[in-house]
């Protein structure tokens, strides 16, 4: 059973910083009835105007330069604005919300060479079709761009939550691995969420347990997203939200992991790691002569008293099996934190305290590369509790 956290109240989590431009694609409000029958009729999809200024400077070649992107713009369907910055104006992509009218207000500067930046991008007047592109993922999703690359997966951080709250659902048995389909499934799906599957993913997701994967995992007092994520993560898939309504959600299956725009398995915790699990830098007594790397984790998970899972189908695509590969030390005794750090420096593998929907700790082992890459996405979470 996972660890609680020694912090009362049930954990949602936020994303921040990392994730400060996000994308109206949806309306907060709630659905609207109809008098008539008092039911929930869907949110109409938003239809999103472009607000394009481009800064430009008062010398000649500049006016030249805007005559000739105002006539290119204008045959790409977008009406541009030149003129010269304010005090404070800076190149920013920003989502705005009146009322019912929701706009992207995209303001991009102009070089001396005649180019102009959108965000980090730079375009020249021969890149008509790389900026139609840019501006048309813009007006369809917002700032955020597409939800498959949008680190928010194109909700609101109020729907961000919406999602994080109905995931939060705790497991409530051992989860015998089938198919990714019917083992997902077992979990009890919460209220207001369904699945549905990426192209890539739906061979895979009626397939059988690959021989790398456990035949079950104990994922009782988890929450029921990262459970989903590690169920999935034993098949070589992953799943993204998808916002419908208010409080109803599609889980995307999709092929890939952590290196991928997917859902994480687990998250950082808000306090350190050694605050809110002091035993991980104490010194324990292990046997670390030719030891199985699964056996060294079993101890360390048992000492810290939260449950290990590991990424099967990763670590075995990189030739990776924690019941053959051993390690050694002669020190008798060491912290965990210590001990996981040299094994993986060793060993090209990756471990990872994290925190599931509902604030319960667990370690996670994966290979080096996945363990980096959650660890650069989600360097900036933060925890908030209600």
């Amino acid at each position: 059973m996972c660890s609680k956290q020694h912090l009362s109240g049930w954990w949602i989590l936020t994303l921040a910083l990392c994730f400060s431009h996000v994308a109206y694609g949806q309306s907060d409000s709630a659905p609207k009835r109809s008098p008539e029958n008092n039911s929930t009729e869907p949110e109409r999809p938003v239809i999103r105007t472009v607000e394009l200024d481009i800064l430009i400077q008062s010398a000649p070649n500049y006016r030249v330069k805007a005559q000739e992107w105002g006539r290119l713009l204008q045959e790409l369907g977008y009406t541009p604005k030149f003129r010269q910055p304010k005090p404070g104006d800076e190149i920013r992509i920003e989502d705005v919300v009146q009322g019912d009218r929701v706009s992207v207000h995209i303001v991009c500067g102009m070089s001396s060479d005649g180019s102009i930046r959108i965000g980090r991008q730079k375009f020249t007047l021969a890149d008509s079709n790389k900026l139609r592109i840019v501006l048309d993922e813009l007006r369809d999703y917002g700032s955020g761009g597409p939800p498959q690359r949008n680190p928010t997966w194109g909700m609101t951080e109020k729907q961000l939550l919406e999602v994080m709250k109905l995931l939060s659902e705790p497991v409530t048995e051992v989860i015998h691995l089938e198919s990714p389909l019917v083992a997902v499934e077992s979990l009890g799906l919460p209220e207001g969420v369904k699945l549905t599957f990426a192209d890539a993913a739906r061979e895979r997701a009626l397939g059988r347990r690959p021989e790398s994967a456990p035949e079950e995992l104990d994922l009782n007092g988890c929450s029921k997203g990262s459970g989903i994520a590690i169920v999935l993560a034993q098949y070589g898939l992953g799943f993204r939200p998808q916002r419908i309504a208010v409080n109803r959600f599609k889980l995307q299956i999709d092929a890939g992991g952590e290196t991928n725009n997917l859902w994480p398995t687990g998250w950082k915790t808000q306090e350190t790691v050694a605050k809110i699990l002091p035993a991980y830098l104490k010194s324990i007594p292990v046997d670390v002569e030719d030891a199985e790397v699964s056996t060294l984790l079993a101890v360390v998970a048992e000492r810290l008293k939260i449950p290990v899972f590991n990424s099967s189908f990763e670590l075995a695509s990189a030739g990776k099996n924690l019941d053959e590969l051993t390690y050694s030390r002669s020190e008798k005794k060491i912290a965990p934190s210590r001990l996981l750090t040299s094994i993986g420096d060793k060993l090209q593998l990756g471990f990872d305290v994290r925190v599931d929907e509902g604030g319960k700790l667990f370690l996670w082992a994966t290979t080096a590369e996945e363990s980096a890459a959650f660890r650069a996405r989600f360097a900036h979470v933060k925890q908030l509790t209600e």
